[in-house]
C-alpha cells in the first residue's frame, strides 16, 4: 500500500493531464478508480524481486542504461518499430497476439529506473495476457502515465522468457525494440510487418549495435 499511495499522490497531479488522450480534464484525478486498478495490476516490489526480476535478467542486460546500448542478452533475434509511447492500441494487440500464440498467461511491464536514478516511484505492472485494451486503459491517470505519457522507458516480457520488448521512448528517435528466441521469429515477424519505406526510416534511427543483428 505504501507504493500505491506514492503512485497515487505523484501521478494524480494535473501536471500529467497534458498526456491524457482517453479521459477528459474533468475525469482526471479519480483516485478511487486508480487505486482499484493498482490493487488489481500493480506488481509489489517483493514479488517482483523474488519471481520476476530473475526472468527479466534472462532477457535483458544493461538494465540501468538505454539505447544506444544493447539491451538484450545474446540469443535473441531483434526487430524494431517506431516508439514514442509504451503502446498504441494496434501495437498492443499485435504483441498480445504473439503472447497468446506462445501460451503465456502474464504480461509484465516494468519501468526502467536507470539503476535508481529515476526521481519518481517506478511503475511495475502485471496483467493477464488476455486483458482488453479497454480494461488496460481503465485506471484513470495511472493508465495515462503508463500508456500515453512519452519519455518513460519500459521493459515488457512474460513468463516464457522467449521474448521481450524494450521501449526506448526517451531515445533521440523513439524506438521499440522487440527481442525473441529464433524459433519464435515467424510469430513476431507476421504480427509486426512493416512497409519497406517505414523500415528504411527506422533503419536510419537504429544504433550501430542493433543494425548488426536486427531482423529485416
Amino acid at each position: 500500500m505504501i507504493e500505491h499511495n506514492q503512485l497515487l499522490n505523484e501521478y494524480a497531479s494535473e501536471a500529467y493531464s497534458m498526456y491524457a488522450r482517453t479521459i477528459s480534464e474533468k475525469e482526471w484525478g479519480n483516485k478511487d478508480a486508480a487505486l482499484e486498478y493498482l490493487k488489481k495490476y500493480h506488481l509489489p516490489e517483493d514479488e517482483y524481486l523474488e519471481k520476476w526480476k530473475p526472468v527479466q535478467n534472462m532477457i535483458f542486460k544493461n538494465q540501468d542504461k538505454s539505447l544506444p546500448e544493447m539491451m538484450f542478452n545474446k540469443g535473441f533475434s531483434l526487430l524494431a518499430i517506431r516508439g514514442g509511447v509504451l503502446f498504441e492500441k494496434e501495437d498492443f494487440e499485435n504483441l498480445q497476439n504473439c503472447v497468446r500464440q506462445l501460451g503465456d498467461e502474464k504480461l509484465l511491464i516494468v519501468q526502467n529506473d536507470f539503476g535508481g536514478r529515476l526521481d519518481s516511484t517506478p511503475l511495475r505492472m502485471s496483467y493477464p495476457s488476455d486483458i482488453t485494451w479497454k480494461e488496460l486503459m481503465s485506471g484513470n491517470f495511472i493508465s495515462t502515465v503508463i500508456f500515453e505519457m512519452f519519455a518513460n522507458e519500459y521493459f515488457v516480457f512474460s513468463e516464457s522468457r522467449k521474448w521481450g520488448k524494450y521501449s526506448a521512448n526517451d531515445y533521440e528517435q523513439p524506438l521499440d525494440i522487440i527481442g525473441f528466441k529464433p524459433d519464435c521469429e515467424p510469430v513476431f515477424k507476421k504480427s509486426f510487418e512493416q512497409p519497406p519505406e517505414e523500415w528504411e526510416e527506422i533503419k536510419e534511427w537504429l544504433p550501430p549495435k542493433y543494425k548488426e543483428i536486427i531482423v529485416l
